[in-house]
């Protein structure tokens, strides 16, 4: 009787698969409009995902994300070092296209000191030295419309506790540099 069994289980077990691998987490970048580190009115993370669930997140420095973004550092966010900010075409990070030589890098991107305009109709802070930073693009004193809520959430941004991840953070990054998306975040036509 085991013999029998046996026989039949064997075909069984010897044209089975080899298991699949098991999924394993993955890294990329992330960005609240939350207040983050050194008072800036954003906050830049490298997230840890699984099964397109965020399990874990460290805020880092904008200067330590535009080194790892620009694959000018080693990155669990941006193992292959490509300059993600040229992926994505986020003009406003690039160096221009005649000093461009590929082996360069910048140390920062103005395209961070306009994200505040996302959440805030004015700046939030006093500045000491008296500097003017112009008017935000929310409808609203300190948050977006439900409009413009709308708009971000297509970034990933469904709350302003949420991050925008991965290519929708670099999408993000790229759109605010666009005039004509920036007017119609403001007015909503």
């Amino acid at each position: 009787m085991r013999t029998a069994a046996a026989a039949l289980l064997f075909p069984l077990l010897a044209g089975s698969a080899e298991p699949a691998p098991a999924p394993l987490a993955t890294y990329t970048f992330g960005m609240s409009l939350m207040t983050g580190m050194n008072s800036e009115l954003f906050t830049l993370f490298v997230v840890k995902e699984f099964e397109g669930q965020v399990i874990e997140v460290q805020p880092i420095s904008r200067g330590q994300f535009m080194m790892e973004a620009q694959g000018a550092v080693p990155s669990k966010a941006n193992p292959s070092r490509i300059n993600l900010f040229r992926k994505y075409r986020v003009d406003g990070c690039l160096l221009p296209p005649e000093l461009d030589d590929g082996t360069r890098t910048v140390s920062d991107c103005g395209v961070f000191d306009e994200l505040w305009k996302l959440r805030f109709w004015e700046y939030p802070f006093k500045e000491m030295s008296g500097a003017q930073h112009g008017l935000g693009w929310a409808e609203s004193r300190t948050q977006p419309s439900p409009r413009q809520m709308l708009l971000l959430s297509g970034y990933g941004l469904h709350r302003l506790t949420d991050l925008a991840c991965g290519e929708d953070l670099f999408r993000l990054l790229h759109d605010i540099g666009d005039p004509e998306w920036v007017d119609n975040y403001q007015k909503g036509y």
